[in-house]
């Protein structure tokens, strides 16, 4: 692991999004595209031979891929990696109904031959080894997982086991990449971890514990990680490797103690150019002090995951690589985000907290200056809907004492009076992204992310490009 600082002296400012390609072709009902992930299980009423001599499967009819493209079919056991086929296609296939089918994807026993010919035209088949017999004795705990780098394929029906009969088996499709979701529920090749703080003199009171996760079975992966510093923008840039399934907890008063801030994590190739690897998982936990109650509390907050669509490589711009975040390379950045169950604050029962802020659009330095509408919704005496508006401006990262807030035409006294909850949405002047938390200390202790409404259309972020060096 390694540490850079770049100066900055103000704020500027999968496997990839799961698409499932629903495809009407010879009954097929979903296919993948674009590094997607899917599992499928064997049919648990298939017969198969006692000592297979081969485990073949069969080819979708529908397939559209470009040169270049590779299908890897994982065999895995109790989800650990047992065994890889691999089909790469050295020129570009179409077919609307392929039939009859070919194999796409190869298993045979170990010590048996490597070259399973060439199944598709233009196209190469290096099957996987392993004990075939263990899969026949005990199919349930067997699972293909299916990653297309490229293109578009359907969906696979059947499998063949060979031996000292010809079974017919199966494949039942079982679950898909969660990469899809919008949010912090799902696993990504960017995280933005949306809060972290410490003490450096006081730990035990303020401190942040931020981890990291790689939840593939079978790759490692490079990150490179930026922490941004809320109140000089000032980057933090560190690098490390995780190696498949591998975890990493970081104490943030160790790491950058005395800072409050937000954090970017990007999957990154050996270069440090950014890669695609819908993989990534993460959450920080962070203990802040409370006044109102006397004592510390704390938040799990998940990491906000971005999927990355697309598998081809950024290209280094005399040292910069560029993201674009739109849907088609990553997935979009939320534009306009909302606060719910937000308490009263009369009193001091309830002391919330929201905390906002624009990712850096250069890792390396930029300036800007954000404004930002806040609209709340509650209920009056009458029970009619009721709503009051503020603005608010903010530089890097900035946190907001709601009982502090001017709002109109209803004061924020009246307009969450005691015992009333109300909801706020939070949208930039600009319409370009808009991130951030909610922490309340009092009745109840709690924190969460902000809840994302709508997207921006585009937004680009650059990253210095530098090499990540894992060692042995």
């Amino acid at each position: 692991m390694f540490f850079e600082r770049f100066r900055v002296k103000s704020y500027k400012l999968l496997m990839i999004n799961v698409l499932l390609v629903m495809a009407a072709f010879s009954g097929e009902a979903s296919g993948m595209s674009d590094s997607v992930a899917l599992y499928f299980s064997f049919n648990q009423g298939s017969t198969w031979p006692t000592v297979p001599s081969s485990l073949l499967i069969q080819s979708p009819s529908y397939i559209k891929v470009p040169a270049g493209a590779e299908l890897k079919v994982h065999l895995m056991r109790d989800g650990v990696l047992v065994a890889t086929s691999r089909l790469t296609f050295q020129q570009p296939f179409q077919s609307d109904a392929l039939i009859p089918p070919v194999p796409v994807a190869s298993f045979i026993p170990e010590g048996g031959q490597q070259s399973a010919g060439q199944p598709l035209p233009g196209a190469s088949l290096v099957p996987g080894s392993t004990d075939l017999t263990k899969i026949a004795q005990d199919p349930s705990k067997y699972r293909l997982m299916w990653v297309l780098s490229t293109g578009v394929m359907g969906t696979p029906g059947r499998a063949i086991a060979t031996g000292s009969i010809l079974s017919l088996i199966d494949l039942n499709y079982a679950a898909v990449s969660s990469a899809s979701i919008m949010g912090d529920q799902k696993p990504g090749s960017i995280l933005f971890f949306n809060r972290y703080s410490s003490s450096a003199s006081n730990p035990l009171v303020e401190d942040t514990r931020l981890s990291i996760a790689n939840t593939n079975p079978i790759e490692s992966v490079n990150i490179r990680m930026f922490l941004v510093d809320s109140a000089t923008c000032q980057v933090t840039n560190m690098s490390f490797c995780l190696a498949s399934q591998q975890s990493l907890s970081i104490q943030m008063s160790d790491l950058d103690p005395g800072v409050k801030g937000y954090v970017m994590a990007v999957a990154v190739n050996a270069n440090g150019e950014p890669a695609q690897f819908n993989w990534l998982v993460g959450n920080a936990i962070v203990k802040q002090p409370a006044s109102n109650i006397g004592r510390p509390y704390a938040s799990v907050l998940s990491a906000y995951a971005v999927a990355r669509r697309k598998n081809d490589v950024i290209i280094n711009n005399n040292g910069l690589a560029e993201m674009i975040f739109n849907d088609d390379q990553y997935d979009r950045l939320p534009g306009e985000i909302a606060f719910d169950s937000v308490p009263s604050q009369a009193n001091t029962v309830n002391s919330t907290t929201l905390s906002l802020y624009r990712p850096l659009t250069d890792m390396t330095g930029g300036v800007s200056s954000i404004g930002v509408q806040l609209t709340g919704w509650g209920m009056d005496s009458q029970n009619q809907v009721v709503s009051s508006t503020g603005n608010l401006s903010l530089t890097c990262y900035r946190d907001f004492s709601l009982a502090s807030l001017r709002l109109t035409p209803i004061p924020i006294a009246q307009f969450l009076p005691s015992g009333t909850t109300a909801w706020f949405i939070a949208t930039s002047n600009d319409l370009l992204p808009l991130m951030g938390v909610q922490l309340n200390s009092g009745d109840y202790n709690s924190g969460s992310n902000a809840r994302s409404l709508n997207f921006s259309a585009e937004y680009r972020i650059k990253i210095p490009v530098l090499p990540v060096s894992c060692g042995q």
